[in-house]
């Protein structure tokens, strides 16, 4: 009898699940460790669903496995994306699955529909559904809606039943509370404060706002102003462990640059490339508040960001991007900004006055770096012959994942062994890169040799493995907490290079500012370029640019 009970408790399916979700656990400890919060929090939750699922699933042998497939795939997706690009998804993540269709090519999106496809075959074919199913579902329907409905609500109780809650790091949030609770928990934060958005639109109380008077183009020195963000610009040189000891850089842009590249820090890693361009071009940090895509809220309204100043000191500003303009929200947000025009591909924009085409790249999305620079070079000298000041923003694509690149840029050149496959498209792209952006700048200097020229990258490409694959093939500065982040950087101030060594996204923003007014912007309001910065001293700028940008 006692044997039965004991067998009965040992060899339960609840008693089973716990004992593969701990091992689980364990092997993943690099990631998130098991500790007392996540018992409180996520285990209750997390059996309750097992539970759940169990009830309204047939009986069969394989219904305990089949109950527990969805939470082992809500699991695997979490810990996949974390793995891939050091971010903890949200839920608000699940809005970027327009982007990531738009990007995974045909046979991704066939693997990827195929797998949905697959689970969602598997689960319907075991469901069963009942009024008690129904009634059992109440329970798990409050506890998913109340993060939207009443987030407070959720907030309070998730801070009590913690054992603490850390807004400083979210991976350590989901260390001490598990991945699905934690999940929830940030929606609740968030939709509390979109709800609180609308007290955040007072522009007098924007501490990087310039006194009117100074806003004239009285007070602009009228010198133009070129800004490249280059997607996934990854310089191999700096993998100082690769196995063959190659010189991916073109002769010509080495002769350009000489040594004095230096590094911004990007706002992400590997991914969400509009990120880098609210901070480049708004000034402040990517926090997040609002939306895990600040673009995102962004309706058109106006906001308090570079070109729209720009724009009051004289100037005409103009967007040349080289992807889809339905990404990130693109032209809301580039509207809301203070772009006078913004140009994309006349392949993506078959109804919009453009002067870009993809040309001869019919069969790779992403735009070629030298096509999407000789065209803009054009353009630069139709507006030098106006005779009036500009902002010349470029954006390119073509170091996008997966990184693919045409026979007619060129061979590829570099072939090395254990090197994975994403990073020798990588490097052999960056030779090709630099002949481009070589080229493009000693034309553009000839041009306009009086102007400002800015290019920094938007974030590192996603390698597969992340962080530990960039550590493997010893991406530098390792005492650096952020050198995940650290971006190339490279400023051309009328001809003349300088160096900056430290750098962040959201101060290019003053370096432009302070420029155009002859270094009297920053005589004005605060310019602190220092590194380390303290970015809490921003936020609330921050919230009043995202209030203004999110006005209907």
């Amino acid at each position: 009898m006692i044997v039965t009970i004991i067998r009965r408790i040992l060899l339960n399916r609840y008693t089973l699940f716990l004992a593969g979700l701990y091992l689980y656990l364990l092997l993943t400890d690099h990631l998130i460790e098991l500790t007392k919060g996540v018992m409180r929090m996520e285990v209750p939750l997390l059996l309750y669903l097992y539970f759940y699922f169990n009830a309204i699933t047939k009986e069969s042998k394989w219904r305990p496995y089949v109950a527990a497939t969805p939470l082992l795939v809500i699991y695997l997706v979490h810990d996949y994306y974390f793995l891939r690009f050091f971010r903890i998804p949200k839920i608000i993540d699940f809005e970027q699955l327009p982007e990531l269709i738009g990007v995974l090519g045909i046979w991704g999106n066939l693997c990827l529909a195929g797998f949905v496809v697959l689970l969602f075959s598997l689960f319907v074919s075991f469901m069963r559904l009942s009024f008690k199913a129904f009634v059992l579902a109440i329970p798990g329907v409050i506890v998913f809606a109340t993060p939207y409905f009443y987030p407070q609500i959720y907030i309070d109780i998730f801070s009590q039943r913690s054992i603490e809650v850390i807004h400083y790091a979210a991976v350590v949030n989901v260390e001490y509370n598990g991945r699905l609770a934690t999940a929830l928990y940030n929606e609740a934060k968030r939709q509390e404060t979109f709800n609180n958005i609308s007290s955040y639109r007072d522009i007098n109380k924007l501490a990087m706002r310039l006194p009117a008077e100074m806003e004239t183009p009285a007070r602009a020195n009228g010198k133009n102003v070129h800004m490249i963000v280059l997607e996934g610009f990854l310089d191999p040189t700096l993998l100082t462990n690769l196995p063959s000891k190659i010189n991916p850089v073109h002769p010509d842009f080495t002769a350009l640059v000489g040594a004095n590249q230096g590094f911004s820090v990007s706002p992400v890693f590997g991914g969400y490339t509009s990120q880098a361009e609210f901070e480049v071009l708004c000034g402040v940090p990517a926090f997040q508040e609002f939306d895990e895509i600040e673009f995102n809220i962004f309706t058109g309204s106006e906001t308090y960001c570079l070109p729209r100043i720009l724009h009051r000191f004289g100037y005409h500003t103009m967007a040349s991007n080289g992807f889809k303009p339905d990404f990130f929200n693109t032209i809301p947000a580039y509207r809301g900004i203070g772009f006078d025009a913004m140009y994309f591909a006349k392949e993506y924009t078959p109804t919009m006055e453009t002067y870009l085409t993809k040309g001869e790249e019919k069969d790779n999305k992403y735009f070629f770096d030298g096509d999407l620079y000789t065209q803009n070079l054009a353009f630069v000298k139709q507006r030098l012959e106006d005779k009036k000041p500009f902002f010349n923003y470029v954006l390119t694509v073509y170091g996008h994942f997966p990184f693919e690149y045409d026979a007619r840029v060129g061979p590829p050149l570099f072939k090395m062994e254990g090197v994975p496959w994403d990073l020798e498209r990588i490097i052999n792209q960056h030779y090709y890169r630099t002949k481009a952006l070589a080229d493009y700048l000693k034309k553009l200097l000839a041009m306009d040799p009086n102007a400002l020229i800015v290019l920094v990258a938007d974030h590192l490409p996603p390698l597969e493995g992340g962080f530990e694959t960039y550590g493997k093939f010893g991406y530098p500065k390792p005492d650096l907490e952020d050198r995940f982040y650290r971006n190339r950087f490279l400023v051309f101030r009328e001809g003349k290079m300088e160096k900056h060594e430290n750098f962040y996204h959201f101060n290019i923003y003053r370096l432009i500012l302070d420029y155009i007014t002859n270094q009297e912007y920053c005589k004005t309001r605060s310019c602190d370029f220092k590194y380390p910065i303290d970015k809490e001293t921003l936020r609330d700028d921050y919230r009043i640019i995202m209030g203004l940008a999110s006005i209907q």
